[in-house]
């Protein structure tokens, strides 16, 4: 994957508690000579901070302390902490429609609740599609808010791909239905739909959003559909439920993570992935357009360990 300098400084910002503090932790629990109980709790209680979740902080502490006990002196602590923190995230696959006909529309679908940055994040995945050489066509299924659509093709504009809307408070379904045969009509190869942001609790919203989804789903093969939830690295236990929900509804295949650029701490990349089983395809850095890069495993958790 290629990334400048300046995006992979970004990419890998906030693993600071997680490559610094946590990392430091283990490096010292290795070395003593005994290890008091609190010691491990304390352990513990870091990795449940750099937002791994208890029931993750858990097993690693109990497996790393069972790993101490056996290998004391031969062993190579982060060569087991890399191979454990990425057995976490083995097979997570950040490319899109990895059995897809070539030069065939494509459809994605972007859900989420409000404030995540749905909108944003369909805005980036344009541009970086078009980059690759897609022909895209934004599609704004966010009917209900004038504001939203308006967002979405300045989005569009600055992407430069197409845009597809409905009128103001049209049906979202319908919006979708007639976007995606716009696409085919005018030989786009991806179409990217963004969704009305949805309260994970609010079941007409949900409703709606499994109708969209079945629309989207029918117009192409499963091959050529990818169902993308956007959440907020931020957004801590409350995330999980969001996603929970949305799942029901959305036949999700993969995650983005947004707002990486802020506050997030990199324990939440473990905990999604190994809660939810989905793949993480990308992640937001940033505000700037170029600012949504692929998600790769195994360079992020070299950068945590080593």
């Amino acid at each position: 994957m290629n990334r400048g300098p300046g995006l992979l400084k970004r990419w890998l910002q906030n693993i600071g508690k997680m490559k610094d503090e946590v990392k430091e932790r283990f490096a010292q629990l290795w070395s003593r000579k005994e290890v008091r109980e609190e010691d491990w709790e304390e352990l513990e209680e870091l990795l449940i901070q750099s937002d791994v979740g208890p029931r993750l902080a858990m097993e690693l502490v109990e497996e790393f302390r069972q790993f101490r006990e056996k290998s004391p002196e031969r062993g190579d602590w982060q060569y087991w902490l890399y191979n454990k923190l990425y057995s976490f995230l083995e097979g997570n696959n950040p490319w899109l429609f990895s059995s897809a006909e070539p030069n065939t529309l494509r459809v994605i679908l972007l859900s989420g609740i409000n404030g995540v940055g749905k909108t944003t994040t369909a805005g980036k995945l344009a541009y970086l599609l078009q980059e690759g050489g897609e022909r895209v066509v934004l599609i704004g299924a966010d009917t209900f808010r004038a504001a939203a659509m308006e967002q979405l093709r300045i989005w569009a504009e600055r992407a430069r791909c197409r845009y597809f809307q409905g009128s103001p408070g049209a049906d979202p379904g319908a919006v979708v239905f007639d976007g995606i045969h716009s696409a085919l009509h005018h030989g786009d190869t991806v179409a990217i739909i963004d969704t009305a942001g949805r309260s994970h609790v609010n079941k007409n919203l949900l409703a709606e959003l499994e109708k969209v989804t079945k629309i989207a789903r029918k117009a192409v093969p499963e091959s050529q559909f990818e169902s993308l939830v956007v959440i907020d690295s931020l957004a801590g236990q409350n995330a999980f439920a969001q996603v929970e929900a949305i799942a029901r509804v959305a036949y999700l295949t993969g995650i983005v993570l947004t707002k990486w650029d802020s506050q997030a701490k990199g324990g939440i990349i473990f905990r999604v992935a190994r809660e939810f089983g989905l793949p993480i395809k990308y992640l937001g850095v940033g505000e700037k357009i170029t600012d949504l890069l692929p998600f790769d495993a195994e360079e992020f958790v070299k950068a945590i360990v080593y």
